[in-house]
């Protein structure tokens, strides 16, 4: 629960500021719903690719770039201290539990999206 707080929490905000800032600067008169359904279309693309960039690192996509510069620290953190270990890897109940939170995020994100697009008829 405490993450789709977050979740909301970032929609409404980048929502609110985009219709606001849009309702003022725009310089064709329009009615408020369509640019809250903008406002709408904006945040829930910037929350599917929160969603997406969460969902790849829970995959492990970004492992693999990462393990060069893991390897230097590594390196250099045994030079400072001989007895140095590793963090341990996550595990695949933990990677579980990363890609349901990210998966969140993405199915807000669309949501948000479609409501955007029924918006935009009414």
């Amino acid at each position: 629960m405490k993450n789709f707080r977050a979740i909301l929490i970032v929609l409404s905000i980048v929502t609110i500021t985009y219709t606001i800032w849009s309702y003022v600067s725009y310089y064709r008169p329009e009615t408020f719903l369509f640019h809250v359904s903008g406002g709408l279309f904006v945040g829930g693309m910037i929350v599917f690719a929160i969603g997406m960039f969460s969902e790849m690192g829970a995959s492990g996509l970004f492992d693999g770039i990462m393990y060069g510069f893991k390897r230097n620290r590594r390196a250099k953190l045994k030079e400072i201290d001989p007895d140095y270990e590793e963090d341990e890897e996550t595990t695949p109940e933990e990677r579980a539990v990363r890609k349901q939170a990210a998966r969140r995020w993405i199915v807000v994100g669309i949501a948000s999206i479609l409501v955007s697009y029924a918006l935009s008829f009414v």
